[in-house]
């Protein structure tokens, strides 16, 4: 006597519930994510099994399958799910974070303006003619070129005093 197996026992029965549990779960995974994103789920699908290899026949039949090799096939499945859900995640968050990067410059810019205003206007006043003419009063020429503009001695004392000015009204102004 060959070893088939009678249709009427290939019916659900003999799926214990951790089974029934695991396919309940992809099936409805399966529902929820399909009716968002069902084209792209789709492709997927017809290239996962174009991947997979198909079940060897025997006389027109399909080969039964080993409780073993369902769970091993139901595992695998979710894990493909697990990796696909990670990857829309990946995907939602790198779209979040581009969207993130331009608000947190804006309201960095709106919380910073004020110290970006005493820079410029410490800028301004430095570099007026009034402040020019303090280094070329007197008979010093420590600060002057030969054509009677300013060196770099004087642009960097000039930057010294706006970045103690900046300092000293950033630590002692409360902006």
């Amino acid at each position: 006597m060959s070893q088939e197996t009678p249709i009427g026992n290939l019916g659900g029965g003999n799926m214990n519930q951790e089974d029934s549990r695991l396919v309940d779960s992809i099936l409805n995974d399966l529902n929820t994510t399909g009716e968002q994103q069902q084209p792209q789920q789709q492709q997927q699908q017809q290239q996962q099994q174009q991947q997979r290899p198909q079940m060897p026949m025997q006389g027109g039949h399909a080969q039964q399958v080993s409780p073993e090799q369902h769970r091993s096939m139901l595992e695998q499945r979710q894990q493909e799910m697990m990796h696909h859900q990670m990857m829309q995640q990946q995907m939602m968050n790198q779209q979040k974070q581009g969207s993130d990067i331009s608000t947190s410059f804006i309201e960095k810019l709106q919380s910073e303006w004020k110290s970006i205003l005493i820079i410029i206007v410490l800028s301004v006043v430095m570099n007026t003619g009034v402040v020019d003419d303090l280094f070329k009063m007197g008979e010093a020429t420590y600060f002057l070129q030969e054509n009677g503009s300013l060196n770099m001695q004087a642009v960097i004392i000039k930057a010294i005093v706006i970045g103690s000015v900046f300092f000293l009204s950033k630590s002692l102004i409360p902006i």
